[in-house]
């Protein structure tokens, strides 16, 4: 009986790789599977630490800018004054109150395009007004996702060129042996 489903896939896997046993496989296989062998665990053991490492600092730093934003931000109502047209988008003046009863003014560039008098609910701080919101976890969580695996791309690239030039060369390699066979049985078949 033969296997299916994921035990065949594993056990062509297996045989495609190499770790099979076959007579036939020539010195060039076995070299170009220890090189690839080689490769991978030279990723594993060295580019994913540094991947892992990479998406801890992104993460740290987002949850930093995450406190930061919730103590020093606060949501405020604010009454549109002036809106001045941009080469892209437009700068609106509001006003508002402070929960201390202070009046403040401040401007933003945005681009929706807001009228005077008009009320909105924005996010103020000690760098003025805004209508971006305090960042997110999820924000978070995604850049340092992003970061993790821009570092594992990074990482892995120069791994798999060096793998496809063994393979170039090893299929090279095969391609003469292949020649050289063909020769050879042509050549007894020629007498």
């Amino acid at each position: 009986m033969r296997p299916t489903g994921a035990r065949a896939g594993l056990g062509r896997l297996r045989r495609r790789i190499g770790f099979d046993g076959n007579e036939l496989r020539r010195d060039v296989d076995r070299r170009q599977r220890a090189a690839g062998l080689l490769l991978l665990l030279l990723f594993v053991g060295a580019g994913l630490p540094v991947c892992w490492q990479v998406a801890r600092n992104a993460y740290d730093s987002g949850v930093r800018a995450e406190r930061y934003e919730a103590v020093t931000r606060h949501r405020v109502d604010a009454t549109v004054l002036i809106v001045d047209d941009l080469a892209s988008g437009h700068r609106v003046t509001v006003t508002w109150r402070e929960p201390g009863g202070r009046v403040r003014t401040g401007s933003y560039d945005t681009w929706y395009r807001a009228v005077a008098g008009e009320h909105l609910k924005l996010w103020a701080g000690p760098a003025g007004v805004s209508d971006v919101e305090p960042r997110r976890h999820a924000r978070t969580v995604g850049e340092a996702v992003g970061a993790g695996l821009g570092a594992a791309t990074t990482a892995g690239v120069p791994v798999l060129v060096a793998y496809l030039v063994v393979r170039r060369r090893a299929d090279r390699r095969r391609d003469r042996l292949w020649d050289a066979e063909w020769e050879r049985l042509d050549a007894g078949r020629s007498r």
